[in-house]
């Protein structure tokens, strides 16, 4: 009897080493939901640096802070736009948004994610019309579907995963967007409505947001 009853102590201690040894497994796998130490950072367009770039819209022209569209009002954040700003009057070739960054350590696998509408129809781009770059290297990412909104006003905005594997350096990234010449609306050049980027990634990113752009756009 005494044998039994140290036996079934024996049993029962093994369980429980076993599930204590379980359950620091899965936190280390991330399955706390910590993601295995996995950051997501948001980029948000209206704030790179938009000195100098042209944009064109349906029938008229915006330059530089002026591309910003939005009121960063609750109602429009609770729409889905990042921030309550966006940059619009991409339809031209050349517009390009640089988004540079700063990484604290050299990674591969990181994730790319563009959060982009359209108000040109349901608009399919390729790298040969709307080009994708970090740090000076393309992403060939196939096609990106974009569905239509038909007006900025009621803009709904998609993540477009470009990479799952993207390699990050050390120290200072560019991520560049750049609209180049296409026939996709009606045969004349169209891009997408740029919320903003996510980047995915165990490395630790920062940036330096220009975030009074959108209170520059009265000085124009």
């Amino acid at each position: 009897m005494k044998r039994k009853i140290a036996m079934k102590r024996i049993i029962l201690t093994v369980c429980l080493l076993c599930t204590i040894a379980c359950a620091f497994a899965f936190a280390a796998c991330g399955g706390s939901g910590s993601g295995g130490g996995v950051e997501t950072y948001v980029f948000e367009a209206e704030y790179t640096d938009l000195t100098g770039v042209q944009g064109g819209g349906h029938s008229n022209e915006a330059s530089g802070v002026g591309m910003i569209y939005g009121n960063g009002t609750e109602e429009e954040i609770e729409a889905g736009w990042s921030s309550g700003y966006f940059v619009a009057f991409t339809h031209r070739e050349g517009v390009k948004l640089t988004f540079e960054f700063n990484s604290s350590e050299a990674v591969s696998g990181a994730t790319i994610v563009l959060r982009v509408g359209s108000e040109m129809g349901n608009l399919t781009f390729t790298p040969s019309s709307f080009e994708v770059k970090l740090n000076g290297e393309a992403i060939e990412y196939g096609n990106m579907t974009v569905e239509n909104s038909s007006v900025l006003e009621n803009m709904k905005f998609y993540d477009k995963t470009v990479t799952a594997n993207a390699s990050l350096l050390k120290g200072k990234n560019e991520l560049t967007l750049t609209v180049l010449a296409n026939s996709l609306s009606g045969g004349v050049t169209a891009g997408p409505i740029i919320d903003c980027v996510k980047i995915s990634t165990k490395a630790k990113l920062d940036w330096n947001p220009l975030t009074d752009n959108p209170s520059k756009r009265g000085d124009i």
